[in-house]
This record gives structure tokens, sequence and C-alpha cells, in this order.
């Protein structure tokens, strides 16, 4: 079978067992899932060298992803920098902007998400020092299957020396995610039952 073949297979099954969650599971495994990132960064990541706050870009959870809700508010509540991606549909790139507020901060994208405003000012990716990156699949590797518009692909490469999480429920893991070229894999998975790699 043609490995896009297999890619586009797995992407698919993926999202079919994400959505066949229940939402009151995926809303405990959520919770469980940001209790889990919350006692990692406590742990390993309380403040660089100069007593500046870590820049943690997270991405803003929509449909039958991981909610990252609870975490943003974890991060706005003590004290980090929070950044969220802002999809340019024209460059196919994602924009890292500086939020403050969940509810002023935000709009909500065409495709469903929400988003940072344009007032909220553009974050340069020298500074990101964490990326909590979303996708539908991932292998044990750290290598993962989004949505198949490569916006993570293309920013990533932009970003050295930060820490990638990959935030996944159980059911999203697999075996193999025939990974390309471009394709860069996330440092860490945490699932429902605490940190993988």
């Amino acid at each position: 079978m043609d490995i896009l073949v297999k890619r586009t297979l797995i992407r698919s099954e993926s999202l079919k067992r994400r959505k066949k969650l229940p939402s009151s599971t995926r809303k405990l495994y959520s919770k469980r899932i940001t209790l889990h990132v919350i006692k990692w960064i406590e742990k390993n990541n309380k403040m660089v060298d100069c007593g500046t706050p870590y820049s943690v870009m997270v991405y803003l959870s929509m449909k039958s992803e991981v909610d990252t809700q609870g975490l943003v508010d974890y991060l706005l509540n003590t004290g980090y920098t929070v950044i969220a991606p802002v999809v340019d549909n024209v460059s196919g790139m994602l924009i890292p902007r500086h939020i403050n507020n969940l509810t002023s901060d935000l709009v909500q994208h065409k495709l469903g998400m929400l988003e940072p405003n344009e007032k909220c000012p553009v974050f340069p990716t020298t500074q990101l020092t964490h990326i909590i990156v979303p996708g539908i699949a991932f292998d044990m590797n750290g290598f993962r299957l989004g949505y198949g518009k490569g916006f993570y692909d293309r920013f990533l490469p932009s970003c050295l020396n930060v820490k990638t999480i990959g935030l996944a429920f159980q059911t999203q893991l697999v075996e193999n995610t025939y990974p390309q070229s471009w394709d860069i894999p996330v440092q860490h998975i945490f699932t429902e039952n605490g940190i993988l790699i």
C-alpha cells in the first residue's frame, strides 16, 4: 500500500476513534492530561535563568481534540507567557500571538477554532520555549499526523531550542505514522495515562 494512502487511512481511523469517545470521557481525560502536563512543568520548567517566565505556545482546542482550556488557564494564572497560533490561510503559516485573556483576546476562525485577535502582539519564534502541538495520531517516536494542511510542519523548523509537546488520548497512539522527510517529531507526548516519551 502506498505510504500516502497509509497515512490517510491512519488519520481517518484515529480521528474516528477520537470522535467515538463520549464527551464526558474526553472531558475527564483532558483534565488528566492537563494535570500530567502541569506536574511536569512544575517539576522541570519553573523559570529560565534570568527569572523570565517560560513562553508557551498552546493550540486552542476544538471539536474532539484534547481540551487545552484548563492548561491555558493554569499558564495564564501562574505567570507564564502564553502564546496561541493564528492560522494564515493565505501564506499557509502559523502566526504566534501573545494572549492575556481567554475571553477578550480571542475571535473565532472560519475553520471553527478560536485564535488571538489582531490586537494581540506577534510573538518572536526565537523567544518561544515550549510548543503544545495538536495531532490526530502519534507514534512512539514522537511523529504525528495532523489535519494534513502542514501548518505545524512549516512552523516548527523556525523554532530553535524549543521543547515540543504533543497532547493525545491513548486511543490516538499508533504503531507507525510513516513520517515524511519534512516531519519533525515532538519531544514529549502526554495522554490520560501520563507522559509517554
